[in-house]
C-alpha cells in the first residue's frame, strides 16, 4: 500500500511524499523489489542518479529476471554518461523481454550517442517493429536519419510521429 501510494503522489508531481511512502514500504519489506524499483524511478526523476543506480541494482538482485529495471538502470546509467553500460542493461531487458520496444527505444539512444548510428536505426526499427505507434521511436529516428544526411526519410518518420501524437512538439520542432 506504501509503495502503490508512493506511485499515486509520484504521478502527482509530489516527489518528496513518494520517497517516504518508497522508504516505508521497504522498511516493512525489504525485499519488495518493485518498492526500490518505485523508489529508483523517483530517485531518478529527482535527477539523484547515483542513488537511483543503487534502487534499481537492488530492485535486481530481489528480482533478476526483472527487465523493466533492467531498462531504467540503463537510463540513469546513460544519464551518467556511462553509456556502454547502459547498452549491456538495455540488452539484459530485451533478452528478458524481446517485446519490450522502449528498452530497443533506449539501446538506440545510447547506441547513437557511442557512435554506432547503424546499431541505433536498427534498435529504433525493431521498437516500430514491436510498437508502430511509438512515436518516440519515428521522432528518434527521424532525427538520426537527418543526421546522417538522410532528410527525406527524416521527414517520413517525423509526419509519422505527427499522425500518431499530432500534439507532440518534438515532432514538428524537428519537422
Amino acid at each position: 500500500s506504501y509503495s502503490n501510494l508512493g506511485v499515486n503522489l509520484q504521478k502527482l508531481g509530489r516527489l518528496d511524499e513518494a520517497e517516504v511512502n518508497y522508504n516505508h514500504a521497504i522498511r516493512l519489506r525489504p525485499d519488495y523489489a518493485e518498492a526500490h524499483f518505485n523508489l529508483g524511478s523517483c530517485l531518478n526523476q529527482c535527477g539523484r542518479l547515483q542513488e537511483a543506480n543503487a534502487s534499481y541494482n537492488h530492485a535486481i538482485f530481489l528480482k533478476p529476471d526483472y527487465a523493466a529495471a533492467h531498462s531504467n538502470l540503463g537510463v540513469t546509467l546513460a544519464r551518467l554518461g556511462r553509456l556502454d553500460q547502459s547498452v549491456v542493461s538495455y540488452k539484459k531487458a530485451i533478452a528478458l523481454e524481446p517485446d519490450y520496444a522502449e528498452a530497443h527505444v533506449n539501446l538506440g539512444n545510447s547506441f547513437k550517442k557511442i557512435g554506432r548510428p547503424e546499431d541505433a536505426i536498427a534498435s529504433y526499427n525493431q521498437a516500430i517493429a514491436l510498437q508502430p505507434n511509438l512515436a518516440e521511436a519515428h521522432i528518434n529516428l527521424g532525427i538520426l536519419l537527418k543526421e546522417l544526411g538522410r532528410r527525406d526519410e527524416a521527414i517520413d518518420c517525423y509526419l509519422v510521429a505527427i499522425a500518431l501524437e499530432p500534439d507532440h512538439p518534438d515532432a514538428y520542432v524537428n519537422l
